[in-house]
């Protein structure tokens, strides 16, 4: 199946009335992804955000994962970006949340704006995740390297998408991915125009649809949260954003982004960077 065929697939997906939806992931073209030459060109532990589109809405990444990109040490501290679109109204739900384009379980990169959707609970923590894990472990098994996108996919000017559709490819092998995950949760309705779940009044606030990282690390840094950089090639964590010297000539593949404490670095080894992190 070429490009357009695999589009007209995907516009049938989200034109099908939630209601109506029989499987929350649908495998597209026999499991096969459409990557072009140059997508084989994205370097590893360098993950490419896409722009946000006209209606300021995320659009999806690519970026080439392996055993290098996938965390050292995981401690969710991260107080997230809000995605564009975002209303403060979703937060007491328990319907959306803020969703990473490119899972930090796949990239170990902290949320850049640019890689956070709106997506439900169920998606987030089980269609998504479970496609993740498959490809977590085939890297872990296998020591592969492997090429993996997630496109957001909206319907006409809907603020919410109906779904993702995931692609993998594996450098080494055969292996590939091609699905379309659903955005829905059992037993909620809800508006994808704008989020409101059916019968609730408009209540939407006018919102920021790009909040910077730098803002985003100020507040953590003002709730006691200070995140690290760490080389895992010389085995040493940095103030992340600090530009220290000692990261200049190091190779994206071997960066990695944390919110763990400085005490947890320490815990499995790791050594803290006499320049940046004990002068801060």
């Amino acid at each position: 199946m070429n490009k357009e065929g695999v589009e007209k697939v995907i516009n049938e997906l989200i034109n099908i009335e939630p209601n109506k939806i029989k499987k929350h992931t649908v495998i597209i073209n026999d499991d096969k992804p459409l990557f072009d030459k140059k997508d084989f060109d994205t370097i590893e532990g360098k993950p490419q955000y896409f722009e946000l589109d006209s209606k300021g809405r995320s659009n999806g990444a690519i970026a080439l994962i392996s055993k290098n990109t996938l965390p050292l040490i995981t401690k969710k501290k991260l107080k997230y970006p809000e995605p564009s679109n975002w209303n403060k109204a979703f937060e007491n739900k328990k319907l959306f949340e803020k969703c990473h384009i490119i899972a930090y379980s796949l990239s170990a990169k902290l949320a850049n704006p640019n890689n956070i959707f709106i997506g439900t609970v169920k998606l987030n923590k089980s269609y998504m995740k479970k496609v993740e894990n498959e490809v977590r472990k085939y890297i872990n098994d296998k020591s592969a390297k492997i090429l993996y996108r997630v496109t957001a996919k909206y319907k006409d000017t809907n603020k919410i998408p109906i779904g993702v559709l995931i692609e993998a490819q594996s450098i080494d092998d055969n292996y590939s991915i091609c699905r379309f995950c659903y955005n829905i949760q059992k037993g909620k309705k809800f508006r994808y125009s704008d989020g409101m779940t059916v019968g609730e009044k408009q209540i939407w606030s006018k919102v920021v649809q790009t909040v910077a990282n730098k803002i985003a690390r100020k507040n953590n840094r003002k709730n006691g949260y200070t995140n690290y950089t760490i080389n895992i090639k010389t085995k040493i964590f940095h103030l992340y954003d600090n530009d220290c010297k000692q990261l200049e000539n190091a190779e994206p593949k071997n960066i990695q982004e944390t919110t763990a404490t400085e005490k947890d670095l320490l815990a499995v080894g790791l050594k803290c960077c006499k320049n940046c992190v004990k002068d801060n």
